[in-house]
C-alpha cells in the first residue's frame, strides 16, 4: 500500500505527546509537511485551539509557511473522569471548549484554506465512549463531548464532500497515554483489557497507522464515518 503523503500540508492539535505526538510523527514519516500544534509552550507552534483568534493567525501562518493546508487532525482533548456529579460546572465548560468549540475552531479556520488548494482531510479523533455514553475513563460528560464530535464528522462529512474534502473521525479505546497512565492501575488495566478481545489495550501507533490511512488517497471515497479502535470493545 502506497500511503505517499508528499505535498501535504498537516495540521495535528495536541500533538507535543501521546497520541497526537504519535500521529504528526507518522504523517511526516510518509511525507507530509506536519505542523504540530499544542497549548504547551515547548510546542513548534503553539496554539490555544479555545482561542479562535489564535487558531485563524496559525492556520494563516501555516499558509504563508508551507503554500497551503491539505490535512487537520483534530485531537487536542480533554478527559473527564468518575460519576455525573464529580465534574463541577467550570470543568464542564473547559471540556466543552477544548473538545466541542476548539473543533469547530480549527475546522472554521482550515476549511477556507482546503477550499483554495481544492481538496482536503479532516480527521477527528472521538472515542469508544461516544457510543457507551461513557466508557472505562470517560465518564457522561466527555462521553457527550465525543458524540458531538460523531455528530460533526457526519454532517461535515455531507456538507464538504461537494467541496473534496473527506472528514472522518477514529474511535480509539483507552489507549496508555500520559493522559490515563496515573489511572491505569494493575487492577483497573486487567479489567479492561478482559473485556477485549484481542487481550491488550490500544497503543498510540494503532490510531497513527489509520490516521495516515484516513489522511492519503487510499481512502478517497470514505468521508462522514467513525472508525473505532478498539480491539472489538464495542462488540462485547
Amino acid at each position: 500500500m502506497n500511503l505517499d503523503l508528499n505535498g501535504r500540508v498537516a495540521l495535528v492539535t495536541g500533538a507535543l505527546r501521546g497520541v497526537g505526538a504519535k500521529i504528526a510523527a507518522r504523517l511526516a514519516e510518509h511525507g507530509a509537511v506536519v505542523h504540530a500544534a499544542d497549548i504547551d509552550d515547548k510546542a513548534a507552534l503553539r496554539m490555544d485551539v479555545t482561542d479562535r483568534a489564535a487558531v485563524a493567525a496559525a492556520v494563516a501562518k501555516i499558509e504563508k509557511e508551507s503554500g497551503g493546508l491539505d490535512i487537520l487532525v483534530n485531537n487536542a482533548g480533554l478527559l473527564a473522569n468518575g460519576p455525573f456529579d464529580a465534574t463541577a460546572g467550570e470543568a464542564w465548560d473547559r471540556l466543552v471548549a477544548v473538545n466541542l468549540t476548539g473543533l469547530y475552531n480549527c475546522v472554521q479556520a482550515c476549511v477556507p484554506a482546503m477550499r483554495r488548494r481544492g481538496r482536503g482531510a479532516i480527521i477527528n479523533i472521538a472515542s469508544v465512549s461516544h457510543e457507551k455514553g461513557g466508557g472505562a475513563f470517560g465518564n457522561v460528560w466527555y462521553g457527550t463531548t465525543k458524540a458531538g464530535v460523531v455528530a460533526m464528522t457526519k454532517g461535515l462529512g455531507r456538507e464538504l464532500g461537494p467541496l473534496a474534502i473527506r472528514v472522518n473521525a477514529i474511535a480509539p479505546a483507552v489507549v496508555a497515554t500520559d493522559m490515563v497512565r496515573n489511572l491505569l492501575t494493575p487492577e483497573v488495566r486487567e479489567r479492561i483489557v478482559a473485556r477485549i478481545p484481542l487481550g491488550r489495550l490500544a497503543e498510540e501507533d494503532d490510531v497513527a497507522r489509520l490516521a495516515v490511512f484516513l489522511a492519503s488517497d487510499w481512502s478517497d471515497f470514505i468521508t462522514g464515518e467513525t472508525i473505532a479502535v478498539d480491539g472489538g470493545f464495542l462488540r462485547t
